[in-house]
């Protein structure tokens, strides 16, 4: 070793007769770095103190420079500390469980807590959201994919400072765009890639190709069900079909029962269902909470106004802040692995480069 950088230091000194002086400091940085190239993988590692008072003078004081700056790039650039948007899908096997006004009210909790959430309705036949929050859209993301909006034209902001991104018809177009077109929306998701904490999708009830699109895109999903044997059996067959063949990402997928009587009523719905899933399916789903059965949910909804803004203190607008605190309270890092391409496969341009490459 000391062999080495004896002789990288006498070419430094031999060259530097013939070169000024900022060519020498260049000069003297390059065989540094390159030496430095050459060790094994223990040279990553910090350098001990005694290590580095033993290169003398000016390429000390340089290599302290490298050491410290080399350490301040893998601070910033640790995976740890990077920004990441959690995909949450929300869905029922059935309509009428209750999915979107579940949707819309669960959002504003998020935001009350201090998230900033965009709701992506999802719903493609029967695309509601906006009516739920009195609001009404003049585009979707049909204009943007088509180029005729950006992103930030879309979006119409709800209640709570929620942003919603009016879905219509134009998801369906990423099955068709060309390659030219998907970079253009791509580059148009990363408008808000470090300005959003949660994407919502709101998905169609039922089983069919485009929510399993959504579905296989989101990193969690949550299962919405009624205390109803109906209900129940089609909750089983979305979570059998969502688990169904191999995912390039690890999910996690949570249950919620809808308007129960109470706390044993819904405990009984999630070990009825979770005992099929483990036994039939060999998967885990974890039991999220329930909503009780209540009158201010339907007064809400005439009203065009979520019931967790019109009565706050009410047992359903209660039980959802509890379900939204919860959600919040999951260590994400220990849910999908904590490595760097796990990370990667939740943040929101990968979102939708996943929704446009599972349609096609």
């Amino acid at each position: 070793m000391f062999i080495s950088l004896y002789k990288y230091q006498k070419t430094v000194y031999n060259i530097s007769a013939m070169i000024n002086r900022d060519q020498i400091t260049n000069l003297r940085k390059l065989f540094i770095e390159n030496y430095q190239a050459g060790q094994s993988k223990e040279s990553t590692t910090k350098p001990s103190e005694e290590s580095i008072e033993k290169i003398p003078g000016q390429i000390r004081g340089l290599q302290q420079k490298i050491i410290s700056a080399r350490n301040e790039t893998f601070k910033t650039a640790a995976p740890e500390t990077a920004p990441r948007t959690r995909s949450i899908a929300v869905t029922s096997g059935k309509g009428g469980a209750g999915k979107t006004n579940f949707v819309a009210n669960l959002a504003i909790a998020f935001s009350k807590m201090g998230k900033k959430v965009l709701v992506l309705d999802a719903d493609l036949g029967l695309a509601n959201i906006d009516v739920i929050y009195g609001l009404r859209p003049k585009f979707n993301l049909f204009h943007v994919i088509t180029g005729q909006k950006k992103l930030s034209e879309i979006i119409i902001h709800g209640p709570a400072g929620v942003m919603l991104a009016p879905g219509g018809s134009g998801i369906v177009e990423l099955a068709n765009i060309n390659e030219g077109e998907r970079k253009h929306f791509l580059a148009e998701m990363g408008e808000f890639e470090n300005k959003v904490d949660i994407i919502l999708v709101d998905t169609s009830a039922g089983i069919n190709k485009n929510v399993l699109c959504f579905l296989k895109a989101c990193s969690e999903i949550i299962f919405i069900t009624l205390p109803e044997p109906p209900a129940i059996a089609d909750a089983y067959g979305i979570i059998k079909a969502a688990s169904a063949g191999e995912s390039e990402q690890k999910q996690k997928l949570y249950l919620v029962i809808n308007r129960v009587s109470g706390a044993v009523e819904a405990q009984d719905v999630y070990d009825r269902l979770s005992l099929v899933t483990r036994r039939f399916l060999n998967i885990e789903i974890e039991n999220m909470g329930y909503i009780l059965e209540d009158k201010v949910v339907p007064s809400a909804v005439k009203a065009q106004s979520p019931y967790i803004l019109v009565s706050p203190n009410s047992g359903a607008a209660n039980c959802l802040q509890n379900i939204a605190q919860k959600m919040l309270n999951i260590d994400v890092d220990k849910a999908y692995g904590g490595t760097a391409v796990d990370k990667l496969k939740t943040g929101f341009k990968s979102f939708f480069y996943r929704i446009g490459e599972l349609f096609n």
